[in-house]
């Protein structure tokens, strides 16, 4: 292994909010360096080949620098831009949502400014945490890995999550000592509690909690429950979800309902929304109605159209829309979503809404329906080119692309291209102080077809 000092400028950020330095023989990308900074990097090399490089001393600042308000950064992986002033960061992803989109689908489009927020603090409505053994005080921790490693980072207070979700969080950890409910270790397989998954919801306060065990077999699980809503009456209730898989995926098939409420609700646009602990909903509490108020907005729905909802979750996007369109169509393969998507129908007195249990690609290449209006939600990992060339010959005359990660969704969109014109580009900050960027595309029908 070879280490080399050199004196550089950085120039530029990359996609994971990296400074990009370039050198005469090769391009380093530094964490926590900003453009126009000056600074003394420390580069290793491993059989030759550039391995890793790291800011031994920030010569210059630039002007956009500021001080981050979390203690734990930059050594928490969670967020990765805090130290960059929030105007610059919406910037940012606007610059980054149009340089993916030319890079990846060869498209040259105007990207609109990001939406982002007053307060780019205490914003999510989920957590999860690892739980790992702090081994010199022999105790439970919770938090965030540090970037780049699976060091656990233990935080008690992120201002990523609301402080509703904090105290719960310590709560817990407290809690697991008393109970003797020991953390799960992955190299052992021996353990108990593996992460804490915490949902709150803003409008009355409340919060689910799901604990991650890779064992059924937790002594006084009941009581436990009891005393954390004891301890913290905002909780409705407590859910085991096992997972005894050895596997870095978090949630296991099976939950057991420990004790009180196995759903919360939630408000969009005056509907009500119940959310499970499997069930997908968009974490930003402030940020929902801002993301699916441009998505309507750009779907332009007509009172006689029938409206595709793909990846639907709990129908959350679809139902917001339904009482403006003569029917709709929601599709989604996570049983849980699907059931609060019904159930959510029913709550709001939704009558022109059907939803199936169904893969959304699969359910495209057997459908006969024909859909005015498609909204696609997709996993970050995107769509997939059977489903793109099924919306092709269904010919919907305008689908709503909707996207948490821009170099899949530039993909995407130009397998679309012959067919279909990008004529709008929003992104909104879901996720601040972090690399990631939720990005709205209208996609129209081009004149030809």
């Amino acid at each position: 292994m070879t280490r080399r000092t050199i004196q550089a400028k950085c120039v530029d950020l990359d996609d994971f909010g990296r400074g990009i330095v370039r050198t005469e023989n090769e391009t380093c990308f530094v964490e926590n360096l900003l453009p126009g900074e000056e600074a003394i990097i420390e580069t290793v090399y491993e059989y030759g080949k550039l391995q890793d490089c790291y800011i031994k001393e920030r010569l210059t600042s630039s002007e956009d620098r500021v001080t981050p308000a979390c203690k734990f950064y930059p050594a928490c992986g969670g967020c990765q831009l805090m130290h960059l002033s929030y105007p610059k960061q919406l910037e940012y992803k606007q610059r980054k949502v149009k340089a993916l989109l030319h890079k990846f689908a060869h498209l040259d489009v105007e990207v609109l400014p990001t939406i982002g927020l007053e307060n780019p603090t205490r914003f999510r409505n989920k957590v999860q945490k690892p739980v790992r053994v702090d081994l010199k005080r022999n105790k439970p921790i919770a938090g965030f890995y540090k970037t780049g490693t699976h060091q656990l980072i233990s935080i008690d207070d992120c201002l990523m999550e609301s402080e509703l979700s904090n105290r719960i969080t310590n709560t817990l950890l407290r809690l697991f000592l008393k109970y003797d409910y020991y953390p799960f270790d992955e190299d052992s397989m021996t353990g108990t509690i593996r992460h804490i998954l915490i949902k709150t919801s803003s409008i009355n306060n409340k919060a689910l909690v799901t604990l991650v065990s890779a064992t059924t077999a937790l002594q006084g699980q009941k009581d436990f429950a009891k005393e954390l809503i004891s301890l913290c009456p905002e909780v409705v209730g407590v859910v085991l979800n096992i997972n005894s898989r050895h596997t870095n995926v978090i949630l296991g098939p099976r939950d057991i309902e420990v004790f009180g409420k196995n759903r919360i609700s939630d408000k969009i646009f005056d509907k009500e929304f119940l959310i499970s602990s499997q069930s997908f909903y968009q974490t930003n509490t402030f940020q929902i109605e801002t993301l699916y108020g441009k998505a309507i907005e750009f779907a332009q729905v007509k009172e006689t159209d029938t409206v595709l909802d793909a990846y639907c979750g709990t129908g959350t996007i679809g139902l917001s829309i339904a009482d403006k369109v003569h029917g709709l169509v929601g599709v989604e393969i996570n049983n849980s979503a699907v059931h609060d998507a019904i159930i959510n129908a029913k709550v709001n007195n939704i009558r022109n809404a059907h939803f199936e249990r169904d893969d959304a690609t699969d359910f495209m290449m057997r459908t006969k329906m024909k859909f005015d209006v498609i909204i696609m939600d997709p996993p970050r990992k995107g769509s997939t080119p059977e489903f793109i060339a099924a919306c092709k010959k269904i010919l919907p005359r305008t689908i709503i692309y909707v996207s948490c990660d821009p170099v899949t969704l530039a993909r995407d969109l130009a397998l679309f291209d012959d067919t279909y014109e990008v004529t709008r580009v929003q992104p909104v900050d879901m996720f601040p102080n972090t690399m990631h960027v939720e990005t709205i595309v209208l996609l129209s029908l081009k004149d030809s077809q």
